[in-house]
């Protein structure tokens, strides 16, 4: 069932999928707040690390915003399914930018020290996890519940994340060499407030419906838990979010200690990913054509439970740049099919907060990689915790392919099997 004025298309068929206006206006706001997110993923490690000079106060900065996004995205999942997601999204990116403005502001004014920056930091990923969560549950509402056009529909927004994440990284090393950190900090402050223009004037209003009941953090938690699948990948999402966000700490430092402090290579080893995870997320728009989503699911992320096994071989600049391509690629063609399998598994009045609560359990991960990986390297060195990803990795895999086994064609969990009425508040 699909919303608005554009009839549903076949499976089959492409103009479905790019030809939709809704679709088209999520493509491009989340293209463009994604490409000044890129900008700072390289900046703001920078940032702290010029100002500090320490592995693991970059690492607390940038946990303070995933430990945010666990806080929040947990606590307020129940609002997010009574808010919305249209406003859900134009909440998040109209304070977001000014928030990210905020830290070259008190940059110039040589107020911004580690306290200041994980305060800061902490604010911005409060409204993380509810976007990324309306983000999904929006896609349902506007291709339908067809799992191969709903599959493509999520590796078309994924390509737009990708291709944020292929130009961005190497524009912001550039842009840092150029005018330094501060204002590409800047430029991802316009990014954001560019984002919730183009939804504010283009994304239709949803039609009024009746209030959704408030749910307690933990009856959407319950609704993960009591499914085989979605108990199991929740679980491999948040081990390997924390292997991806470690590594990604670990990226700036590598440029600093063994590549002489250049914010280039930093932003080329992002750059690297994002080419793989690009040209992988689009392999994966035609490939579900054919290949069942659960299927290429699980082939991506059995090959990167193996694949970060190569981190620890001490790996020359070259070869970390293939791996990370490799990683990318894997990455990029399971990305998409395993929302779309889990977004299909959870009930429609449900998914909402289900999706928020599985996303900050995800980002929870993230946030223990990289509180762990600054401080541990700056203890034992790199290759130590390379091996620390690496079983986490496998460890992930694992669970998708434990999640996969004896649950296919089971029903998902129904709306009343979570005790909607026990659980409200």
């Amino acid at each position: 069932m699909t919303t608005g004025t554009t009839p549903a298309t076949p499976a089959g068929s492409a103009p479905g999928v790019w030809s939709h206006p809704t679709l088209r206006v999520l493509l491009a706001a989340e293209t463009t707040s994604m490409l000044g997110t890129q900008l700072s993923a390289v900046s703001m490690p920078w940032l702290v690390l010029q100002l500090t000079g320490s592995a693991g106060d970059m690492g607390l900065v940038m946990a303070a915003q995933l430990a945010a996004i666990a806080v929040f995205g947990f606590f307020g999942a129940s609002w997010t399914g009574r808010i919305g997601p249209r406003r859900i999204m134009l909440i998040g990116d109209t304070v977001r930018g000014p928030l990210v403005a905020l830290l070259p502001v008190l940059y110039y004014l040589h107020c911004l020290n580690t306290a200041t920056f994980v305060v800061v930091m902490f604010a911005i990923g409060a409204f993380y996890a509810p976007y990324l969560a309306s983000q999904q549950a929006i896609l349902p509402s506007v291709v339908g519940d067809d799992e191969q056009l709903l599959g493509r529909a999520n590796a078309a927004l994924h390509s737009a994340t990708r291709l944020s994440v292929l130009l961005g990284p190497t524009l912001g090393g550039l842009l840092i060499s150029l005018f330094g950190a501060p204002t590409v900090l800047l430029v991802d402050a316009v990014s954001f407030a560019a984002s919730a223009l183009l939804l504010s004037r283009l994304l239709p209003r949803t039609p009024p419906q009746a209030p959704a009941p408030r749910r307690s953090p933990t009856a959407a938690l319950r609704l993960l838990l009591s499914d085989r699948l979605l108990r199991s990948w929740s679980a491999g999402l948040a081990l390997g979010e924390m292997a991806w966000q470690a590594m990604f700490a670990l990226l700036p430092v590598i440029a600093v200690t063994r590549e002489g402090g250049s914010s280039v290579v930093a932003g080329a080893l992002l750059t690297a990913f994002g080419g793989g995870a690009l040209t992988g997320t689009l392999l994966a728009g035609r490939l579900m054509r054919r290949v069942p989503p659960r299927t290429l699911a699980l082939t991506g992320r059995v090959g990167l439970g193996v694949a970060f096994f190569a981190l620890p071989l001490h790996l020359e600049l070259p070869g970390l740049v293939c791996l990370l391509v490799f990683a990318g690629l894997l990455n990029g063609v399971s990305n998409a099919p395993v929302a779309t399998v889990r977004v299909l598994r959870i009930p429609q009045d449900r998914r909402p907060e289900a999706l928020t609560v599985a996303t900050a359990l995800a980002l929870l991960g993230g946030t223990v990689g990289w509180i762990l990986s600054g401080t541990v390297a700056q203890r034992a060195g790199i290759t130590p915790v390379f091996w620390g990803l690496a079983a986490l990795q496998a460890l992930a895999a694992a669970l998708f392919v434990i999640g996969a086994l004896g649950t296919q064609g089971a029903p998902a969990p129904s709306a009343t099997s979570a005790h909607p009425t026990k659980d409200s508040r």
